[in-house]
């Protein structure tokens, strides 16, 4: 079984998905565990990994489509039809304008395969009825067994070799997304699992591809230059 995937009769999550469900925790009711801004910079920023995972659109350095459309999902389809209308944008405008609605989105896909579910809740007096959500028993990996698979498994390459397997640049790029974000750091996980973590991410971002390496990179920026402060 791979990494952060749903059992072989449901649709493997996907980047962005993957990062969603790290980025929070909790029971009846989930919360994030870094600052929303942050939540919705690594969605957008799985969205985009996931596009050009299946080589759907290009970075050169603008983001420009260069697939046939063949997205799995209408989210997905939904980010590239807007790449198309508008072309030649780069990163850092594409992260920002998606993570617009980017958590919102990851979210209500996650709702459509039965891995998250809708619990009601009253907003009190003042307001009507809300909503949150909590994780459904969808036989999905907790984010902690999913990372400390992916820092302690057979690595796919060796020494400098690139990583080119689909799956696994997903998995590493999921993780590296989580790790520019403060995610990673608020994951309990085994002091030994986060130092060998710590090692091969910082082997993997220079073994996958360029437009993989400069989406982190942006993610990298554009969290520093908005002094978002992860928590500690």
């Amino acid at each position: 079984m791979t990494v952060s995937e749903l059992d072989a009769n449901r649709i493997p999550l996907r980047v962005a998905d993957r990062f969603f469900l790290a980025a929070h925790a909790g029971g009846q009711r989930i919360t994030p565990r870094v600052d929303g801004a942050l939540v919705s910079l690594g969605c957008a920023a799985g969205l985009l990994a996931e596009l050009i995972l299946e080589e759907e659109i290009a970075v050169t350095p603008s983001v420009r489509p260069s697939g046939r459309g063949r997205c799995p999902d209408f989210l997905s389809w939904a980010v590239l039809r807007e790449i198309r209308e508008e072309p030649g944008h780069d990163l850092r405008t594409w992260l920002d304008y998606l993570g617009q609605a980017a958590t919102e989105k990851v979210r209500a896909r996650l709702v459509i395969i039965d891995v998250l579910r809708e619990v009601p809740v009253s907003a009190g007096w003042r307001g009507g009825a809300a909503s949150a959500w909590r994780f459904a028993d969808s036989g999905v990996a907790s984010p902690e067994a999913a990372l400390e698979l992916l820092f302690t498994s057979a690595e796919t390459a060796t020494g400098n070799g690139m990583i080119t397997v689909p799956e696994r640049l997903a998995e590493i790029t999921f993780a590296l997304l989580a790790r520019e974000t403060g995610v990673i750091r608020n994951v309990r996980l085994p002091k030994n699992v986060a130092r060998q973590g710590d090692f091969r991410m910082k082997s993997w971002q220079k073994r996958v591809p360029g437009p993989l390496r400069n989406l982190i990179a942006e993610v990298a920026a554009a969290r520093g230059q908005s002094a978002i402060t992860p928590r500690h």
